[in-house]
């Protein structure tokens, strides 16, 4: 039997919410599963999931695949790492502080992502506003211009006039 560890959609109409589940490869997305490992929220902002690590461990062991979604859960939540460092053998002690270091560069690089886009939403509220002032200042001179546009009219007729006389 070939177990697949993917997600099973649960929630109402718009609000999705999954369980990730360990379930025969040729059962439908929401069938009868073999084990709940944990779940997952896409609504929640950030990583809204809860995983028992020592369960997908023990299946992934058993030589369970992980669908694409869950394999992207499981590397920002660090899993795939640890399982990764489990297949290469690393002692329990390194592994933890491989996971510490990790966690640390993830949550650098989660303040480093919200730094940059309150840097971008502030420079882009400030261009909006540069871009707003030449359009103010413009507005008066594509007043003025119909008017001098009116005047070489008015100006052009007495031109013919004067042109007919002779």
């Amino acid at each position: 039997m070939a177990v697949k560890i993917r997600l099973k959609r649960m929630g109402r109409k718009k609000r999705p919410f999954y369980r990730l589940v360990a379930i025969d490869s040729r059962k439908r997305r929401d069938g009868l599963e073999i084990e709940r490992l944990g779940w997952y929220n896409p609504v929640h902002d950030g990583v809204s999931c809860e995983l028992k690590e020592e369960r997908v461990l023990y299946w992934l062991k058993q030589g369970a695949m992980p669908s694409d979604t869950v394999s992207g859960l499981f590397k920002r939540t660090g899993l795939s790492y640890k399982w990764d460092l489990i297949q290469k053998g690393t002692k329990e002690d390194k592994i933890e502080k491989l996971l510490a270091e990790w966690s640390d560069r993830q949550k650098a690089k989660e303040a480093l992502k919200l730094e940059k886009k309150k840097v971008k939403k502030s420079s882009s509220s400030v261009e909006s506003e540069a871009e707003a002032a030449p359009e103010a200042e413009a507005a008066p001179e594509a007043e003025a211009a119909p008017e001098a546009e009116a005047a070489p009219e008015a100006t052009e007729p007495d031109a013919e006039s004067d042109e007919q006389k002779k």
